[in-house]
């Protein structure tokens, strides 16, 4: 088989552990670090469904620094991750104008949606809604401000309230909430990374 054979075995049913398994046992055979460092990817997803909840920490740290190094579209295909800012009805005020609460309303999860032709969208069945996976939380932002549901690769090192627009207050903030309102603002390391190589590959795309 064929690394596109295994992703598509994959997305035929992303619930499932033992396509994940076997392709994990397939890529160790390659022998390369970057095969290998997939194959742990893959056994730390599925092992993160069985492992005592005292061990989720360690397990997420070390799945979110495997992420950071590996291709997003990849990425995409075979994780597993919440769906956060669900387009639920309850998010609507009385005049019709969006509330963004970016809250994980939804009680699917990226695995259980129905994969599209897209690989970086699927389809919630609960909700009637595309759910966008973000390789970078730039992107994230970019699509639950337009009210979109998403999915946010792993690799993005998360901080509370990182969806979240711009903060107003009335009065006059500390110099440290407007330190930390700025520290959320900026994107994290891993996120930035990935958009400076988006701009290069734009920037060389223009050139030629």
């Amino acid at each position: 088989m064929s690394d596109d054979e295994f992703l598509r075995a994959v997305l035929a049913d992303p619930t499932q552990d033992t396509p994940l398994l076997v392709y994990a046992d397939w890529l160790d055979e390659r022998g390369d670090p970057v095969s290998a460092a997939k194959a742990e990817f893959l056994r730390g997803t599925v092992g993160l469904r069985t492992v005592p909840k005292a061990r989720h920490k360690g397990f997420r740290k070390r799945l979110q620094a495997l992420a950071a190094g590996l291709d997003t579209d990849w990425l995409g295909v075979v994780s597993r991750v919440a769906v956060e800012n669900c387009g639920n009805p309850a998010n609507e005020n009385r005049i019709g104008m969006r509330v963004f609460q970016f809250d994980v309303l939804c009680d699917r999860r990226w695995e259980d949606l129905r994969p599209t032709e897209d690989r970086g969208v699927r389809f919630c069945e609960g909700c009637g809604e595309n759910v966008h996976y973000c390789d970078t939380i730039v992107e994230g932002r970019r699509h639950a401000h337009q009210g979109h549901c998403v999915a946010i690769d792993l690799g993005v090192i998360r901080r509370d309230g990182d969806l979240e627009p711009e903060r107003m207050w009335v009065g006059r903030a500390s110099a440290e909430t407007l330190l930390q309102e700025r520290e959320r603002a900026q994107p994290d390391p891993v996120s930035a990374e990935r958009e400076r190589r988006k701009q290069q590959a734009r920037d060389a795309g223009d050139g030629g």
